[in-house]
């Protein structure tokens, strides 16, 4: 493990700033098609749902502890 990351940090170093540019585009063009992969597979939505859920339970709580007082 520790020698996958000594590489990837000596990659990174010895990486050039017209080589750095490109790469960097390709990573974000990449992670761009992951979250529409995602999102099209319902993904995000799921996730989308569950935080809704824990932030309307959250709400009516308070409002519940708020109202007992």
């Amino acid at each position: 493990m520790f020698a996958i990351l000594g590489d990837a940090a000596n990659a990174y170093n010895a990486i050039a700033w017209k080589d750095a540019l490109p790469f960097a585009l390709c990573l974000i063009g990449l992670y761009w098609v992951k979250v529409q992969i995602d999102t099209r597979a319902g993904l995000g939505k799921k996730k989308s749902r569950e935080l809704k859920k824990i932030i309307v339970d959250a709400i009516v709580e308070g409002h519940r502890q708020a109202h007992k007082s």
